[in-house]
């Protein structure tokens, strides 16, 4: 259910919980992303016949960069770069 016709469907899964984690591991790839589910799956925790099923939405330019983030988080090999890593600034020598 893309609301723009420039964002793409890149998984559809039961559940806000589900979807989150998601959202969170695309984003932590640099990928902007998005869930959207109708909120009564939500409010009543439904997953009946896709009530409560939650669409991840990417901008169409990152939708095959999601789906390899995707692929690996189901074959266990996702993991977080050092690339992201913030360098940290290395203590002052306080007057020795």
């Amino acid at each position: 259910m893309p609301s723009s016709p420039d964002e793409v469907e890149v998984a559809r899964v039961a559940g806000g919980a589900t979807a989150e984690s998601i959202v969170a591991a695309l984003r932590g790839n640099g990928i902007p992303a998005r869930a959207h589910g109708e909120a009564v799956g939500t409010i009543f925790g439904l997953t009946l016949d896709g009530l409560g099923e939650v669409s991840i939405l990417v901008p169409r330019e990152y939708a095959e960069q999601a789906r390899t983030v995707l692929s690996a988080g189901e074959q266990g090999t996702l993991a977080i770069g050092d690339s992201d890593a913030v360098e940290r600034p290395e203590p002052e020598d306080e007057g020795r």
